[in-house]
Parts: C-alpha cells; structure tokens; sequence
C-alpha cells in the first residue's frame, strides 16, 4: 500500500485482484467489459491497481488512475466518461516521452 497527498487529501494506491476490479468496474458502469486494470474511487481517495499485471503495465496504470485523481481533485468533475478515458491514456503514454525529451536536453 502506497499513499500520497493532494489538495490536503490524503490518497491509498492499493493492489487488488484483477478479476475484483473488472466485476466492480462493470457493476458501475453498466458494461460488459472483458479486463480493468485499475479504477479511481474518488469520493473515498482510493486507487486500485490489479496485481497480475507486470511492472511495466502496473506503472502505465498507475498514471492513468493518477490523471483520473488529479482531474477530480482540480475540480474537472463534468468530463464526459469516454473523453476522460482518452485524457488518462494519452497522460500515461506520453508522459515518459516527455521526460525523455526533457532529460536529454
């Protein structure tokens, strides 16, 4: 278990099964969805993370539950579920190249 804090909100990064979060995830979402590797409870300031994954993938998803937390907490709570989705990916992806660019300067 990992925490951190934003916004004076103190957050819980949790690993829990895989096939937990994708029952939990489609129950919540109407869908019938095939695998979740993490989801972003927001009101009680948690991440999971499903702990099959690799360590590469983990970390992917990390982020992108990251970017769901820091949407949430700087107020962009209306953004239309599947555009948030793509918002998160895009974060995730991106950001090691960023960094990248950034260190070999």
């Amino acid at each position: 278990m990992r925490t951190f804090t934003i916004n004076n909100h103190k957050w819980v990064i949790e690993e829990k099964p895989g096939e937990e979060l994708l029952e939990i995830y489609n129950k919540r979402t109407g869908n019938n969805s095939y695998m979740c590797n993490g989801l972003t409870f927001y009101k009680d300031h948690k991440i999971w993370i499903a702990k099959e994954l690799c360590d590469d993938e983990k970390e992917r998803t990390l982020k992108h539950e990251l970017t769901h937390c820091y949407i949430w907490e700087m107020g962009f709570c209306n953004v239309d579920f599947n555009y948030e989705e793509v918002i998160c990916d895009f974060v995730a992806t991106i950001h090691d190249f960023i960094n990248e660019v950034i260190k070999s300067e």
